[in-house]
Order: structure tokens, then C-alpha cells, then sequence
């Protein structure tokens, strides 16, 4: 949670009106919030995971390509 998010919570929890809605709807909002950095940083590891799977026959795949792109040119 961001420091502004706790504090909104933290005055919102210390207010003498009953406020547990509004306290709730602040930690729905915190959750989706770190559930999208999560799936973004998820995405990232998964995408990275392939390029280490795949990485010896890209890495084949892409030196044969430079060879041939040499010798063309030669």
C-alpha cells in the first residue's frame, strides 16, 4: 500500500463517524491494485522464463542466421 493509502486508512479507522465502508472500499481498491503489479510482474517473470527455456536453440537459430547473413555478403 502507498504511504498516502495508510494514511487515508489510518485517519479513516481513527474518525469517530462510522466509516467501514469507506475503509473497505480503500483496501478493495489497495488489493486490485497490487493484484495488477503482481500480474505485470508475473508476466514479466513468466516472459523471462521462456527466453531462459528457449535459450540455446534461439540462440543456435540466431548464429546460424548471422553465418549465412555473412557469407552472403562476402
Amino acid at each position: 500500500m502507498s504511504i498516502e493509502a495508510l494514511r487515508r486508512y489510518i485517519q479513516l479507522f481513527d474518525a469517530q463517524e462510522n466509516n467501514l465502508a469507506e475503509q473497505k472500499v480503500l483496501l478493495q481498491e489497495q488489493l486490485a491494485i497490487m493484484e495488477e503489479k503482481r500480474d505485470d510482474l508475473q508476466a514479466a517473470i513468466d516472459h523471462l522464463q521462456w527466453k531462459l527455456t528457449h535459450f540455446d536453440d534461439h540462440m543456435v537459430a540466431t548464429e546460424e542466421e548471422l553465418r549465412n547473413l555473412e557469407k552472403e555478403q562476402q
